[in-house]
């Protein structure tokens, strides 16, 4: 807080702020109600005193003072700084203040609302909704109801709607603010609640123009527009004779594209259409009239005299199909990034029912999309033509069937005939990390969200018009300008900002042989599947017609997959890097006794007596610890071995000179390995316990060293709770865009893992976990996991998942509590690592406890 001249901790905050507003409450109730201050009438003075005096007495470094100066209420100023925290990179901070807050009586429900926010970002809907809901329903989650229903939905699917259904028959939600009502009217419409969207989209729209902006205004009435009997679901014109045919449009009720390279995808799409001599075009009057101009500039080497046919022409967007009132039977080519989420509850895939789509040149950028439903839909339309390499492994590791066709962008020259010499003489950087002579442009920009979407074609048309005759030398590191630039004869340079990226394999760095393949390759199919739906083939002859044009690039993606394998070091190359087969400082292991294998992290030795301690004080066992600290100082090691330590410390190291052999090996690399190699550094134990240094035990744990793997599976452990972190297919991708310039290297690895682990798999947190070292032993495991941690960066924790992917077995959250990712009464294994520690400042749930040890 402004002013505070004394260093105060969290915990004597959260009191002082519990005590100030108890008081507050009592002597001006009015100033602690939500929202005062924003509505007509103004705070008291004394109102507005006695706030400043309360946030002076809490001395909190959270609460600003300028806030409850002007009138903001107590818990309103704390969640506004909260966030704040949050968007700052403060996650732990913003952890210790709900837990603080949660802690007491008198700001239970404040507390409950904070740590909520914190833990939506830290963990997901989950962990957030089991605060949330405890004030679910109740005045106190009106300030968080758009972050109470991220996490409802998030948690609870569709039964969310019973949550929001409650509010609306008690009448809550008059008290939501203007923006409040839009978010989860928002939530509730990608949800299919459209009834529930309305009745809050109308009550926002009846409120006094003053109590919103213009922007949540305008959205307001966006939003409307995809409401049952809006505009954007009217009904589509359609002509006797014709079939319907949607045109890719990037529309949803979610923010809409405003890369003009996706439009030069569906400019692309349409050469594919106008180049066909013997289709006509009805529908769209605006669209129509594009797709006759494209057709005047096709390339004559391009035209196709085949089947007579009248498509009508409407625009189908790819990230809203489902919310249109599409015709039966419609047929489109479909492609591009798949796809935008809809305001963050999931992905409108599979299409409208009655799109019967061709799938080229699909790229899928979150995993997260091929629910069950989509993989089915996606196999009966299959086989899929892929963007990237990295999207068919993806695919064929789920059991799509997949092949590579490259960027239909490739063939967007089709409409641009050159009539007359090229006199292209001038250079332009499009999002390029390079400058010089000539002119710089953006492909993203904020206008195409105001243009029509035939507007945004014809800009697109023009942008790659003057890649065709204007500019001889472009330089981009966009792969929409890079591919467009490349087809038209430019030369182009290309210079992504990863060339790792999981979009780009198979379409950086190719030959100009490569080039022509992929598009002769798309061009071939398109032309040949659109003969066959134009020949008025039914659904199933189509796509059985489909199946046979893909067969030969089927074969391809066999052949090129089958290649890749993650690379292994023998057994014996394994022991050459144990030194001694682990004897350390104090002899063999003792076969009956609980091996504990503790991660020491930088920093960390000075606190291990504590974990030590409460290990000895909750296991019934004998007990012996191997701690893996290879940034650990031998000073440090020393203060152990000078400590009254109930129990010994053994280290677990690497040889030196063997590790020296394998590369330039970096202290924080070591560490990783001496993970790694707990098996072979522990000939005669059977198995081992796992545990971070930053960790607390409070239950014996013999009982956790008895939670072994079942059979098929070398770990015990549980799920992933880091946000962001669960998907075994997004850590695959993550391991593999981290392969920085080494293109090559990271498609290989990715395709590689996909082998290893068809399908989806969740990851699990290697911090606390139960490993059975024997079948480690007779597997090899650390022969697998040292390569990965080598050749492609792996930490030990990611380089485990890798391997194990799905063979493991559930721990029980009870042994790995985990405080700044979920909330817990009364774990066996209290596991601080990748949050705020017991030794900070920071409040954090048992830290007291630890600090007794």
């Amino acid at each position: 807080m402004a002013g505070a001249s004394e260093k105060t901790t969290p915990a004597a905050d959260a009191k002082a702020f519990a005590d100030a507003y108890r008081a507050l409450e009592r002597e001006f109730p009015e100033a602690c109600s939500p929202g005062n201050g924003t509505g007509s009438t103004p705070p008291t003075k004394a109102a507005v005193q006695q706030k400043v005096k309360a946030a002076r007495t809490a001395r909190s470094r959270t609460v600003n003072s300028d806030q409850l100066a002007r009138g903001t209420a107590l818990d309103d100023a704390v969640l506004t700084e909260v966030r704040t925290l949050i968007k700052n990179g403060e996650k732990d901070k913003a952890l210790a203040l709900g837990h603080a807050l949660r802690g007491r009586p008198a700001t239970r429900s404040t507390g409950c609302a904070v740590l909520g926010i914190a833990l939506l970002n830290s963990s997901g809907p989950a962990s957030a909704w089991t605060v949330f809901s405890e004030i679910a329903g109740t005045d106190d989650a009106d300030l968080v109801a758009n972050d109470l229903y991220a996490a409802a939905f998030g948690a609870l699917g569709d039964d969310a709607s019973e949550v929001l259904d409650a509010d609306l028959a008690s009448g809550r939600f008059h008290s939501w603010s203007g923006v409040t009502l839009l978010r989860v009217a928002q939530k509730a419409l990608a949800r299919g609640l459209s009834d529930q969207a309305e009745v809050l989209i109308r009550t926002a729209q009846g409120r006094p123009e003053a109590s919103m902006t213009e922007n949540v205004r305008k959205e307001l009435a966006r939003l409307a527009s995809w409401l049952p009997g809006g505009s954007k679901r009217a009904e589509i014109p359609q002509v006797a004779g014709a079939i319907p045919f949607g045109v890719i449009g990037y529309d949803q009720p979610d923010i809409a594209s405003r890369n003009i390279g996706d439009y030069i995808q569906t400019v692309a799409s349409m050469g594919h259409l106008v180049r066909q001599q013997n289709f006509t075009f009805t529908g769209d009057p605006d669209l129509v009239e594009l797709a006759e101009e494209l057709r005047g500039s096709t390339k004559t080497e391009r035209l196709v005299d085949g089947e007579s046919v009248s498509l009508n022409l409407f625009q189908l967007n790819r990230d809203g199909s489902p919310l249109q009132a599409v015709p039966e039977g419609t047929w489109a080519l479909t492609f591009g990034w798949f796809m935008h989420h809809m305001f963050g509850q999931g992905f409108a895939f599979p299409f409208h029912d009655n799109v019967r789509p061709i799938i080229l040149s699909f790229h899928v950028r979150f995993p997260a999309m091929l629910t069950p439903e989509a993989l089915d839909y996606l196999r009966r339309y299959s086989p899929v033509g892929c963007r990237d390499w990295q999207t068919v492994a993806l695919l064929r590791s789920v059991g799509v069937p997949a092949f590579f066709s490259g960027c239909l962008t490739t063939t967007v020259d089709t409409v641009f005939r050159r009539d007359g010499e090229d006199t292209r003489d001038a250079t332009v950087y499009v999002d390029s990390p390079q400058t010089g002579p000539g002119t710089s442009r953006m492909q993203e920009q904020m206008s195409v969200r105001s243009l029509t979407f035939v507007e945004n074609l014809r800009l697109a048309r023009d942008w790659v018009r003057d890649y065709h005759l204007k500019y001889d030398k472009v330089v981009t590191s966009r792969l929409h300008c890079f591919l467009p630039a490349r087809s038209v004869g430019s030369q182009v340079t290309f210079l992504p900002k990863n060339r790792s990226n999981n979009r780009f394999g198979g379409l950086i760095d190719t030959s100009d042989a490569d080039f022509e393949r992929i598009r002769q390759g798309i061009l071939d199919k398109a032309s040949r599947i659109l003969q066959v739906i134009a020949s008025g083939a039914d659904e199933d002859d189509v796509y059985a017609r489909w199946r046979e044009i893909c067969a030969p690039a089927m074969a391809e993606a066999d052949e090129f997959l089958a290649a890749r394998e993650l690379p292994v070091l023998t057994a014996e190359a394994v022991t050459a890097l144990v030194p001694a087969q682990g004897s350390g400082e104090h002899g063999g292991s003792d076969p009956a006794a609980v091996h504990v294998v503790v991660d020491v992290r930088r920093g960390e030795a000075k606190h291990l007596p504590r974990l030590i301690r409460s290990i000895d004080a909750h296991t019934s066992a004998p007990v012996e610890i191997l701690a893996v600290g290879a940034t650990t100082t031998e000073g440090e090691r020393q203060s152990l071995r000078s400590d009254d330590l109930p129990l010994p410390v053994r280290w677990i190291t690497v040889d030196e000179v063997a590790v020296r052999s394998l590369g330039d090996v970096t202290p924080n690399r070591q560490h990783e390995l001496s993970l790694a190699l707990a098996a072979p550094a522990l000939p005669h134990a059977r198995h081992a316990v796992f545990l971070p240094a930053s960790a607390l035990v409070r239950d014996d744990l013999t009982r956790l060293a008895t939670v072994l793997p079942e059979e098929g599976a070398l770990v015990t452990a549980t799920a992933e709770r880091h946000r962001g972190r669960e998907s075994g297919l997004e850590l695959i991708r993550r391991i593999s865009g981290r392969q920085g310039d080494d293109n090559a290297r990271a498609l290989d690895f990715l395709i590689a893992a996909h082998r290893r682990h068809p399908g989806e798999f969740s990851t699990f947190d290697t911090n606390v976990m139960v490993i059975d070292l024997e079948a480690a032993r007779r597997a090899n495991l650390a022969g697998h996991l040292l390569p990965l941690i080598l050749k492609y960066g792996m930490s030990f924790g990611e380089a485990m998942n890798i391997y194990a992917g799905p063979h493991r077995t559930e721990l029980d959250g009870v042994w790995n509590h985990a405080p700044g990712y979920e909330v817990r009464s009364d774990p066996g294994v209290v596991n601080w690592r990748d949050t705020s520690k017991p030794w900070s400042a920071w409040v954090t749930p048992f830290a007291e406890e630890w600090a007794n040890y």
